[in-house]
């Protein structure tokens, strides 16, 4: 799902969008933009730029393919993580084109150089970790991390939550070469590969984590990252060391259901009518002929405005308050409740 959210100049455009983002972005629906003079033209670039990026404008037609892809069925709970395709890269990471790499391009890291992947994590439990990499020679290796979970085996060399990933040492054939490999505690701790269960990450929460790789050698590539809940997945018996076709990116978003999505409409027209806001033909057609009866959607119970961090209900002054300022074109703002007042990040 991608939500845009665009905005034509109204008296009351830059508070209203605001508070949309707000709600989606809590969310986890990282994909919005507000622009309060938003063009036509404009917002038809931005929002084939946010296509072209998770590629929705590709056909999905096997028909229109040229040659058809092997198919390769991933376990339930299973994430493919493009390399390069990280939130931060530190000043020792490089994207370096290379075409045998997922979509032509990995990333290679310096000692002790970091990228860092924001993810979300749908279930707790044991999360099974593989890396597609290019090592050169048999001491080359990776770390991977992940914050907020228990690394299993931990390589305190590479710090808190740290797993090391490295080929078997004495095994030349798969030196110079893109394979899956995972952190064998085996491997590690004697250099002879004995055991053949991979390297996790114990996850105690759901929800977002950030996920790290960090270079331990220069030169080693990296890249694409698999998390998995299924123990038994071998990407590299399942793909012969290929790269894993990926036709969606990774989403940074929270799923949301049909209920909450229309809790979301229900709650912005009760705002929208109370602070009498012309409503755009767009939207009455849109609910006609999609959304269908709003009436029949969930109600937001307790006060017309929530705390933008944890819906908690706010003051009547407070709401009275925003009422009072939602059509001012040169006030904007929001109102935390006590307990997060100060926190908001």
């Amino acid at each position: 799902m991608l939500i845009v959210v665009g905005t034509r100049k109204r008296p009351d455009g830059n508070l209203k969008a605001m508070f949309v983002l707000l709600d989606l972005w809590k969310k986890g629906i990282r994909d919005c933009f507000f622009d309060a003079n938003l063009s036509e033209k404009e917002f038809e670039r931005v929002s084939r730029k946010i296509a072209k990026h998770y590629n929705l404008l590709e056909s999905t037609d096997p028909e229109d393919a040229d040659e058809p892809e092997e198919l390769v069925r991933l376990p339930k709970d299973t994430l493919v993580i493009e390399a390069n395709a990280a939130v931060h890269l530190d000043k020792g990471v490089r994207i370096v084109e290379h075409e045998e790499a997922s979509e032509g391009f990995a990333i290679d890291s310096m000692h002790g150089a970091r990228a860092i992947h924001e993810i979300y994590i749908p279930k707790i439990g044991n999360w099974y970790v593989y890396l597609r990499v290019l090592f050169g020679r048999g001491d080359d290796s990776y770390w991977i991390g992940m914050d907020d979970a228990v690394a299993h085996p931990w390589d305190r060399d590479g710090g808190p939550g740290a797993i090391r990933v490295c080929p078997e040492p004495d095994d030349t054939t798969k030196w110079g070469r893109w394979l899956w490999h995972t952190g064998l505690e085996s491997v590690v701790s004697s250099g002879d590969r004995q055991g053949d269960s991979p390297a996790f990450f114990r996850v105690e929460r759901t929800g977002y984590h950030r996920l790290w790789s960090k270079g331990r050698e220069d030169g080693s590539r990296l890249d694409q990252i698999l998390l998995t809940r299924a123990r038994d997945f071998d990407p590299e018996v399942e793909t012969d060391g290929r790269a894993l076709p990926i036709r969606y990116s990774q989403q940074l978003y929270e799923p949301v259901s049909i209920y909450e999505s229309q809790k979301l409409i229900r709650h912005a027209f009760q705002i929208a009518t109370a602070v009498k806001t012309e409503l755009p033909w767009e939207f009455k057609y849109a609910l006609h002929d999609v959304w269908g009866d709003i009436t029949q959607f969930p109600e937001t119970e307790g006060s017309l405005y929530k705390c933008p961090k944890c819906e908690a209900d706010l003051p009547q002054q407070a709401v009275d308050l925003m009422m009072q300022h939602a059509q001012s074109d040169d006030i904007q703002f929001y109102i935390l409740c006590r307990k997060c007042g100060g926190e908001f990040d």
